[in-house]
């Protein structure tokens, strides 16, 4: 794109964002690989009619659990109620226990622990599944283990349905995305009536729509919430721009802009609708369990795992396993999780193909063979996340990846389109809009595009290295502790290995614009020195130059990520 326009030393930035897809699409798949685990599990587990990380499980023994009650009624024989192995309830309320921030933490003076075994762990069954069936997780980073069988398996499937939707590039994936962005909106709509019904619902509701402004005042909040952003709708990875050209030129661009804004913001608040009503259940059904748990605040869910894989694969099944119909529910989250996961990735991974083939280093083979080299590729690399210590890894790439690139390649596109050559481009731009759909960009685009967002991605990339908000080490390695005492050990060295690849794009983006013919081919440098010849015109017709390299006339190509 960037050559076509005339500047190829910006095609950094292209290579820069093509990066980013690639080790995003490394460790994404995972995620489709739990997903297809569960999904399996949840199938195999239908003929004994108890989901398979449910406490009611035959054989499972709820572990031992240490209560933190006052000294007063530790020794107390009414503090445990023999019939459950739960604190009782009528006799201590919660304000007489002692909640750890840090598992391991030394209980001040005044309480006591005392060890219980319950007859029903909820949390735990469903941890105890997440961590010793499914990951089967080692110790810590520096502890591989080995693959994991199933894992492995269930790798091996979601890369070969990638495969299947990318091997012809929008033709087949342009056909499987009617399917993959649609089917997640009725499951959010039935689990938004289902949810609206549940206990205690509104105790989550609550949480999602009173909003605690003292927080806005955090940086790191604004610094997660635009990553969350970028992530969300796809901006800095290429696969926009991919997707866009295989649309029509005369297709209404600015409206499609503004549509999928919307709808990406609304389908967040769609899903806040279904998440914390469930949440809100959750914890009204784990207060009976946990006396650091409260029905009437979400904050006791820390305990479990509020964010991130835990809230995908041990809060959200928790409370399916408590609904009625939890079979129907599990079945419908995980189809769900899949459909989205599936688009997400061969975004992804179509951006990088289609990089490859246009830079004219997979010209030589058909574009299904070069698809299923990119995919073979990135398989091998990715069974690292399917061994026993394959979370650490993937909370590696996940937390550092796209921590300083995304920043870096968004500005520049700004930068790029709004003061190259003088402004001409922009104009050519702002002319070429208004002849294919007839819409006027007005100055607030130019002032966006030329000032506001440069500014605020230049101040976001900033706040990673300024003290509170930035902070070298981003996972908490020095605090980290070997799993099962804590969250699994992250050695020293995984901070530096971290930020290296932080800085993996921005080394491709400085060495492309160094070097701009390292991806030249020759049809393109032909291009090139045809329209730099162009003295009457500078800006030739570079923009109806882009015309789409895939696509048939009118056809549209939809994109979700999640």
């Amino acid at each position: 794109m960037w050559l076509k326009l005339g500047l190829p030393r910006m095609q950094g930035a292209g290579v820069a964002a093509t990066c980013c897809a690639f080790m995003i699409g490394l460790y994404y798949n995972v995620i489709l690989g739990w997903t297809i685990y569960y999904f399996g599990r949840t199938l195999g587990a239908i003929p004994s009619g108890v989901l398979p990380w449910s406490d009611q499980v035959e054989g499972f023994v709820c572990p031992e659990t240490i209560l933190y009650p006052r000294s007063t009624v530790a020794n107390d024989p009414y503090l445990i109620n023999p019939a459950t192995g739960l604190f009782n309830a009528s006799f201590v309320s919660v304000s007489d226990f002692w909640c750890p921030e840090v598992a391991g933490s030394q209980a001040p003076a005044g309480f006591q622990a005392v060890r219980v075994r319950p007859l029903s762990c909820p949390a735990r069954s469903a941890a105890v599944f997440w961590e010793e069936q499914a990951l089967q997780q080692s110790s810590g980073m520096d502890n591989l283990g080995g693959l994991n069988p199933d894992m492995v398996l269930s790798f091996t499937i979601a890369w070969l349905l990638v495969y299947l939707c990318i091997f012809q590039g929008v033709k087949s994936s342009g056909k499987v995305v009617y399917v993959t962005a649609t089917l997640p909106y009725f499951c959010l709509l039935a689990f938004l009536i289902r949810a609206s019904l549940l206990p205690n619902a509104h105790t989550g509701l609550k949480f999602f729509l009173i909003p605690d402004w003292s927080i806005l005042g955090r940086g790191q909040v604004w610094l997660a919430a635009a990553v969350q952003i970028f992530y969300s709708l796809g901006v800095g990875y290429g696969s926009l721009i991919t997707f866009a050209s295989c649309s029509s030129k005369h297709n209404d661009y600015v409206c499609d802009a503004r549509t999928i804004a919307f709808i990406n913001c609304g389908t967040s608040i769609l899903a806040g609708f279904v998440v914390f009503p469930v949440l809100g259940f959750l914890v009204s059904e784990l207060q009976v369990t946990n006396p650091c748990i409260s029905g009437d605040s979400l904050d006791g869910l820390k305990f479990i795992g509020l964010s991130g894989t835990g809230l995908a694969f041990i809060a959200f099944p928790i409370a399916i396993a408590k609904m009625p119909g939890s079979f129907f529910f599990a079945i419908l989250f995980f189809v769900m999780l899949l459909c989205l996961g599936i688009d997400s990735q061969f975004a992804m991974l179509e951006s990088v193909v289609s990089v490859l083939f246009e830079a004219g280093w997979g010209r030589k083979v058909s574009r299904p063979v070069l698809s299923g080299v990119v995919c073979l590729v990135s398989y091998l690399i990715g069974l690292i996340f399917v061994c026993r210590g394959g979370l650490y890894w993937f909370n590696l790439l996940d937390t550092y990846t796209s921590v300083l690139a995304l920043f870096v390649v968004t500005g520049l596109e700004c930068l790029g389109i709004t003061w190259a050559s003088n402004g001409k481009l922009w104009l050519e731009f702002k002319q070429q809009t208004k002849e294919w759909t007839g819409r006027e960009l007005g100055p607030v685009f130019h002032w966006f595009w030329k000032w506001v967002c440069p500014g605020l991605t230049l101040v976001l990339l900033l706040a990673n290295f300024i003290p509170p908000i930035g902070k070298v080490d981003l996972m908490w390695a020095g605090e980290s502790l070997p799993y099962p005492e804590g969250q699994g050990y992250l050695p020293t060295w995984s901070i530096s290995l971290g930020w290296f690849l932080a800085v993996v794009p921005l080394l491709a983006l400085l060495l492309v614009a160094a070097f701009p013919k390292l991806v030249y081919n020759a049809g393109e440098e032909d291009h090139s020195r045809k329209h730099s010849g162009n003295s009457e015109n500078p800006i030739g017709n570079r923009m109806a130059d882009m015309s789409p390299s895939v696509p048939q006339e009118g056809e549209t190509v939809i994109e979700v990520t999640l």
